[in-house]
């Protein structure tokens, strides 16, 4: 059984290849969770949120819920317009695909700007809020997802992981590198990020590819 360990945010959130994906832990108290789930959301942070429609996929483990815990969970993800839920239920695909379950993550949430000159080293994945400015490294064993711009380094999987993945609100990276594997920045327009919705570097063949998070909705079971 998997517990939960001391200090550990009842809520992760990864960046997948398919949106957002949140990882509700399924023993911490109901009305704690929604608690922690509004200051997530609509927070000092929640701006970082809403750069363009997002896919959202929902995962609450093992938790039983009634009918009523159903509904007031599933409206903190809809009263967010920008949300497109593509999964919401225990075991979803999305969770399958990036957390097998002999796979154990630690994870950190960080709030704050990454300046020039600053290297910061994660074990496990991150998720930071706020920007990585030019001259600025984050470097992590896991992914790495960033609500905010992108205009530095970022090495995820820094420990051989190669479906480790990269994500930012705003992609305008100097470099880019995940596992052994290097790619300068993409293109740009008139000095300016070449994009304006959340985008993600995996590696694919042995070669780093860059590509948009994917905007789809379904709900389990349908």
């Amino acid at each position: 059984m998997r517990v939960r360990q001391p200090g550990q945010p009842p809520v992760a959130i990864k960046g997948t290849r398919d949106g957002l994906l949140f990882l509700l832990d399924e023993f911490c108290p109901f009305d704690a969770l929604l608690l922690h789930l509004d200051e997530v959301l609509d927070g000092e942070g929640a701006v970082l949120f809403s750069e363009g429609e997002v896919a959202v996929s929902i995962d609450f483990g093992n938790r039983t819920l009634s009918n009523a815990e159903h509904r007031q969970l599933l409206e903190v993800f809809l009263k967010r317009e920008n949300f497109m839920i593509r999964e919401f239920g225990p075991r979803t695909m999305s969770k399958q695909s990036v957390v097998p379950e002999e796979r154990r993550f630690k994870q950190s949430v960080v709030k704050g700007v990454v300046r020039n000159g600053q290297c910061l080293t994660f074990d496990g994945d991150v998720v930071w809020i706020g920007d990585v400015n030019p001259g600025g490294t984050i470097v992590a064993s896991g992914d790495i997802y960033i609500f905010g711009r992108l205009r530095g380094v970022a090495h995820a999987g820094a420990s051989g992981l190669t479906t480790a993945v990269i994500a930012a609100a705003e992609f305008a990276p100097l470099q880019l590198r995940i596992a052994d594997i290097v790619s300068r920045a993409p293109e740009t327009q008139h000095g300016r990020s070449a994009v304006a919705f959340m985008e993600f570097a995996y590696v694919k063949d042995g070669v780093m590819a860059v590509d948009k998070l994917a905007y789809r909705a379904s709900l389990v079971g349908e």
